[in-house]
């Protein structure tokens, strides 16, 4: 947070050598934007910096004015970067600013971004602290690994890891305010990607799972409990699958009308190499739910299995369920989507079974 001054920055000795330059609307601007004299003096300030290219305490002091005036300036935020860069500053002060800015304007993508940028920078930071290394420091904007945990010193495994923490702690705290908040998500599966294979994964699962006991109609949850359990140390494996299958199921038979666990498990199956038909006997078993008789994704999916029975088998029996299920779907269950369940339907007779 800028400090609060009475005297605008502008005002004071140390900026007299510096002569601001206006915003050039050309000679007969049609709309006109009705900027504050704070904000239009302030840019007229950082517009002569940046001709000049000033890598200085002050430059870096006026765009955290700017950005407090207008954190979605893109232009002042890059400009920033260079600063901090060039000015050899200390990252982690930069980090407690920017927790004070997310608590301001949490869906601002420039701040997510920016901190990212941070936490990159560090991250590169404990590579160059190894004396060997077989990894090349990645971009911040790059999703994949910066480098191999175990291949650093106990030090930097340290520091890495509490790095980590910290940072899964502040998204965690800012997910509080709004647990769908999407910036928020990327930059919290960045985090993961960008450390690594590291402990951190660990506890993510049981993130996941506090989240969607909370709601279980928490999308953002679901979408990563999915990253996490595909992409967390040995991937998804056998048991992986069993494990996921059972929880989704679970969570079907809690809300068989909320799509995310539907769409949850059934990503598990395909990413497992799973088919589809090994959940049959689940999803008749719910026909005998009285809620969850009413549910398109009940019927949805029970199309799709006898939809890949009656191809595998040449099953005229599996046509004819499969059709059952379409006719559900188009006439009760999901009507607003009749055209495109009565469009399956006409694709079931193509399917070559036996007589």
């Amino acid at each position: 947070m800028a400090e609060l001054d009475d005297m605008p920055f502008y005002d004071k000795p140390e900026w007299a050598d510096v002569v601001p330059i206006p915003q050039d609307d050309g000679p007969n601007p049609l709309v006109p934007i009705a900027y504050t004299k704070e904000y239009s003096t302030t840019m007229d300030y950082f517009r002569a910096m940046c001709r000049a290219q000033e890598k200085s305490e002050r430059a870096l002091d006026l765009t955290k004015i700017v950005i407090e005036l207008s954190p979605s300036h893109y232009t002042v935020w890059y400009y920033r970067q260079q600063l901090l860069k060039e000015l050899n500053k200390d990252l982690k002060e930069e980090l407690e600013w920017l927790e004070w800015m997310v608590n301001e304007h949490p869906k601002s993508y420039q701040i997510w971004h920016h901190r990212q940028v941070i936490v990159g920078r560090i991250a590169q930071s404990f590579v160059a602290h190894t004396t060997t290394t077989t990894t090349t420091p990645t971009t911040a904007q790059s999703t994949e690994a910066a480098f191999s945990f175990d291949d650093l010193p106990q030090s930097q495994k340290t520091a890495a890891q509490d790095l980590v923490n910290s940072e899964l702690d502040f998204i965690a705290e800012s997910l509080e305010d709004d647990t769908k908040n999407y910036h928020a998500w990327s930059y919290r599966q960045w985090v993961l990607a960008h450390f690594g294979l590291g402990p951190w994964w660990v506890g993510e699962l049981a993130y996941t799972e506090e989240l969607i006991g909370k709601d279980v109609r928490n999308n953002s949850a679901w979408n990563q409990r999915y990253f996490v359990v595909t992409n967390s140390p040995g991937g998804l494996t056998e048991e992986g699958v069993q494990r996921e299958v059972q929880f989704a199921k679970s969570k079907i038979e809690q809300t068989p009308s909320n799509e995310s666990p539907w769409v949850y498990l059934t990503g598990v199956l395909r990413k497992g190499n799973h088919p589809v038909t090994e959940i049959k006997e689940f999803c008749e078993g719910l026909l005998s739910v009285p809620r969850a008789n009413f549910s398109p994704f009940v019927h949805a999916t029970l199309l799709d299995i006898y939809e890949v029975e009656a191809k595998e088998q040449r099953s005229a029996a599996s046509v004819e369920k499969a059709k059952e299920e379409a006719i559900m779907l188009a006439e009760k269950v999901d009507s607003i989507r009749s055209k495109y369940w009565n469009w399956r339907k006409t694709q079931l007779q193509k399917i070559d079974v036996v007589a």
